[in-house]
């Protein structure tokens, strides 16, 4: 169970996982998402993890995340992040390639596109 205070000293503490593992979400062999958080890595905190495997052309849809942020870090290929700030209503796209990252604070609605 995740907990707000961590013992980074506890026998308990977890520092590694393997991502494939938890499948979030499957479309088909070349489009899946991995997820990592607190629920499996307990010293992670208020951060969240998302490895996305998309082909070209290929969406994750407007979503949020009530309880952490996402850094979107391309590997390979190229995407657009696009954000909506919850302030101005504006909707903003980032295009990425591989070695950029984007971050989506928390809260705040947004989408990827491979």
């Amino acid at each position: 169970m995740a907990t707000s205070y961590m013992d980074y000293s506890s026998p308990s503490a977890q520092f590694t996982y393997d991502l494939s593992n938890n499948t979030f979400y499957k479309k088909d062999n070349q489009n899946y998402i991995n997820v990592l958080s607190i629920k499996q890595l307990n010293t992670l905190r208020n951060t969240s993890l998302l490895d996305i495997y998309l082909s070209t052309g290929n969406v994750i849809e407007p979503h949020i995340h009530q309880n952490a942020s996402e850094l979107v870090y391309c590997i390979s290929g190229a995407a657009v992040v696009s954000l909506i700030n919850p302030f101005t209503k504006e909707l903003r796209n980032f295009p990425i390639q591989p070695g950029q990252v984007a971050n989506v604070p928390q809260g705040w609605w947004h989408y990827e596109i491979a």
